[in-house]
């Protein structure tokens, strides 16, 4: 497992990239994200789940062309995000990354963080360690189409990759984002 940066120079928003994987996390998602041949394949498999009333009934066809624009609207926004100056970066990360489970009533380091795509409502997640205000390590995403994650096999493997990196984190001693710096300077 190595950290990275999403964008050059910038610790804002930081990546693992998991050992024998071709594409970090973040490449990863918005690759599968934009790839028509994914993204039919996958809501063909699950089209059950877009055909309740949440969804609207939605056709496979609509879901692929919903999941292109927002992915694309959504990696902009971090983007943009990310050349705020610091008070208003740290606001809107505090905006964007809610707290995983919605019953979660104390903050600590390394909590776990989701990230919904830009529609309302969205089944796009990009899933998160909490490193400070103003940094988050992304440790994976999915299309989540059910109410829980531990619904589907896909998402039931986000739950296991980002609490695998948060115990990383922890063994490698990292209790704060200075600490996050060091290991991206290895």
């Amino acid at each position: 497992m190595k950290i990275v940066r999403i964008f050059a120079n910038e610790n804002y928003l930081l990546v693992v990239h998991y050992t024998n994987e071709e594409l970090d996390e973040f490449a990863r998602l918005f690759d599968e994200w934009t790839d028509v041949e994914f993204l039919e394949d996958f809501f063909t498999k699950n089209e059950k789940d877009l055909q309740v009333d949440f969804w609207k009934e939605i056709s496979v066809e609509e879901a692929v062309r919903i999941t292109i624009r927002e992915a694309s609207d959504f990696r902009k926004l971090l983007l943009e995000i990310t050349k705020e100056k610091p008070a208003k970066r740290r606001k809107e990360f505090i905006e964007l990354f809610k707290p995983l489970e919605d019953t979660q009533s104390r903050f600590d380091f390394l909590d776990k963080k989701k990230a919904y795509g830009m529609r309302k409502p969205s089944w796009l997640r990009m899933y998160a360690l909490k490193i400070s205000d103003d940094m988050y390590l992304i440790t994976g995403g999915a299309i989540k189409l059910t109410k829980r994650m531990g619904e589907r096999k896909h998402t039931k493997k986000e739950l296991v990759k980002i609490e695998r990196c948060k115990q990383y984190l922890k063994d490698q001693g990292v209790v704060d984002e200075f600490g996050m710096i060091e290991i991206l300077e290895i």
